[in-house]
């Protein structure tokens, strides 16, 4: 009888590290991405936890200059996805990210409500705009790109002081959708998603630094190789679709 109970009592625990190998505990990944990826990354996440399903994914929008800030300063990040190589090398530079790799690129515009009508000069209309709506060039690489711009066309003394500053991009497309703002400066993907703002100017790529999407692992993160894992997903076919469909541009 003893011998049956002993039996028993080892089969048991067997079939609970058995059932124990078969499960897996759910692994939470935070990751802090520029704010004009939010819909990409919307799609993205219940895609890649269905085929990943030990894997749960969270993000927080920003600019990524605030982004940047936030690493520096140690909040509890496992990985980042800036739209500046500016940024990025700072924090390469700091030791705090592994490798970047671009995963996207952008095209910067200028929008209007859909109310306006454009002239066929971008001058003329930043002349006339009571209120130019811009990401602050400190933290919102948008708003960097556009103060480019502005400069080789030796605009910026003339519109400045009537520049209001957003935290991020998404900020200054709802500037210009509630009609706070007469132009603004955003990402073409922005411009895109917008039902109350028309794409007014395509500003020429020439008057800008290239706009890239930049991906990059915090060294110090306990889910450093998860984290690595979602980043080279990024980079693959089924995300890349996705990007597309938002009108982002391969990598250049």
């Amino acid at each position: 009888m003893k011998k049956w109970m002993a039996s028993s009592l080892v089969f048991v625990v067997l079939l609970a590290i058995l059932a124990g190998c078969g499960t897996q505990e759910t692994q939470t990944i935070h990751i802090s991405v520029a704010a004009s990826l939010k819909d990409v990354m919307d799609d993205v996440k219940p895609l890649y936890e269905k085929s990943h399903n030990h894997v749960k994914l969270e993000f927080d929008f920003a600019g990524s200059g605030q982004i940047r800030e936030r690493v520096v300063n140690g909040a509890p990040i496992d990985g980042v996805v800036l739209a500046s190589v500016t940024d990025m090398d700072t924090l390469m530079d700091k030791k705090l990210v592994g490798n970047k790799q671009q995963i996207a690129s952008n095209t910067l515009v200028a929008v209007m409500p859909n109310k306006s009508i454009p002239t066929n000069n971008i001058k003329e209309e930043l002349a006339k705009a009571h209120v130019i709506a811009i990401g602050d060039p400190n933290s919102v690489p948008a708003g960097k790109y556009a103060v480019e711009f502005l400069m080789k066309e030796q605009l910026m003394d003339s519109v400045k002081s009537r520049f209001v500053k957003a935290s991020d991009v998404r900020q200054v497309l709802a500037y210009v959708e509630s009609g706070n703002a007469d132009i603004g400066f955003v990402y073409k993907t922005d411009a895109m998603i917008s039902k109350k703002v028309q794409t007014a100017y395509k500003i020429d790529s020439a008057l800008y630094n290239p706009i890239g999407y930049y991906a990059a692992v915090i060294k110090d993160s306990d889910m450093a190789d998860e984290t690595s894992q979602f980043m080279e997903y990024m980079k693959g076919n089924q995300a890349q679709r996705i990007l597309k469909k938002y009108g982002f541009g391969e990598v250049k």
